[in-house]
């Protein structure tokens, strides 16, 4: 994961909660061309042998088509279990913009603002006076004096999801805000987990439901993302329905971990969603509707504010990329995420209306982020190469 340097009324809540179960149909329909099916198919089995990777899986959407999805590898290291298209995948930091699309939503309805500040919810006495003035936008963009990481002992701090999950995690981000900020909120960028967990005390605690509840209700239900849910994906009936994360190790090659081996829950806003690529797929979808004009789930100008660089040419839990030649010099927005045992890269570019989709099972970052921009690039360049299929 790269680091970079650098009074409400509860009553408004009760207003909107008829809402929350609401869905709307997705625009996502299915293409009939195998041509791409068959280039996503051959670039993924490609890289999938020259990386060494235990699997490689990569779904592609255009003009608010699913193209294609492909996938290639086993669910375990020497299991013989091959993936499948339908296999779901912890995509780590990727859930940044799936918390900021979360908050967005809030916002809409006037729960929250974009310039609700720590102190604004947080009257806790042991919030220093440093911190108060930080604000949400601030937070979900990196800039709100918050450090990279928890104190590694978290790690060891897996409380079931529910109430105890909930008290633990404001209670983590409260022993962060009794100490001083890393750097005055709004002038320096540092890449943050803390950060996004702070934003979603904030959301938790001025709506009165977890972070968890929040994501289903506002981006999983809505989206319809069956698949989408919470840590690793994990084999109901223990017999490797579902890939399994893999340690890199020096001299054995990949070592397959546990099902519930994943970063502390605690610090599940930054880093904690697992879902199918074509799940994933549509959700990034969502956001080229969005930058349209066309989606349900939030408005034109919310999503031009996602979609919109700050500092570091970081934004709501999506990156610009600076060199990106290869898709016709048009913006491309990405972010990527590990939690060590797996990987996953998203990466959209509105004005071609791409989305494409990576994952692997494999924590090894290197091979994995190499192969994942060459699967980008390779398909990119496909499709703007064949604009009549």
């Amino acid at each position: 994961m790269k680091k970079y340097r650098v009074g409400f009324q509860r009553q408004m809540t009760l207003m909107v909660v008829m809402t929350l179960s609401m869905t709307f149909s997705v625009t996502f329909a299915q293409t009939t061309d195998n041509r791409i099916a068959e280039e996503l198919q051959a670039i993924v089995s490609e890289e999938h042998a020259d990386s060494g990777l235990v699997s490689l899986g990569a779904a592609i959407s255009q003009n608010r088509v699913h193209l294609a999805t492909a996938v290639s590898g086993e669910r375990e290291t020497g299991s013989g279990v091959p993936v499948s298209v339908d296999d779901k995948w912890h995509i780590g930091s990727v859930t940044k913009s799936m918390t900021a699309t979360m908050i967005a939503r809030l916002v809409e309805r006037g729960v929250l603002q974009w310039d609700t500040t720590v102190g604004d919810i947080l009257t806790d006495s042991r919030v220093r006076p440093e911190w108060r003035d930080a604000t949400l936008s601030q937070l979900l963009n990196h800039i709100g004096g918050a450090k990279t990481d928890f104190p590694w002992r978290i790690q060891s701090l897996h409380p079931e999801e529910g109430a105890e999950r909930d008290a633990l995690r404001k209670e983590e981000v409260l022993k962060i805000l009794e100490k001083s900020p890393s750097y005055q909120p709004g002038t320096d960028f540092e890449y943050s987990n803390v950060g996004y967990t702070i934003a979603a005390v904030l959301a938790t605690t001025q709506t009165g439901k977890s972070w968890e509840d929040l994501m289903r209700e506002e981006v999983f239900q809505p989206l319809r993302l069956s698949s989408g849910g919470l840590g690793p994906p994990v084999d109901e009936n223990e017999t490797m329905e579902q890939p399994r994360g893999h340690k890199t190790t020096w001299f054995r090659g990949p070592r397959a971990v546990t099902t519930d081996t994943d970063n502390s829950p605690i610090m599940g806003p930054a880093g904690m969603i697992h879902m199918s690529l074509e799940d994933l797929s549509a959700y990034a979808n969502e956001h080229l509707l969005g930058s349209q004009g066309e989606s349900e789930l939030l408005s034109a100008q919310t999503f031009e504010r996602l979609h919109e660089p700050g500092m570091e040419d970081y934004t709501y839990g999506w990156i610009l990329a600076l060199n990106n030649s290869w898709a016709n010099e048009h913006q491309v927005l990405y972010h990527n995420g590990s939690n060590g045992f797996w990987f996953a890269l998203l990466v959209i570019i509105p004005e071609l209306q791409i989305s494409i989709a990576v994952t692997t099972n494999d924590g090894d970052l290197r091979p994995a982020r190499k192969s994942a921009w060459n699967i980008v690039r390779h398909m990119t360049a496909f499709l703007i190469e064949n604009p009549d299929i």
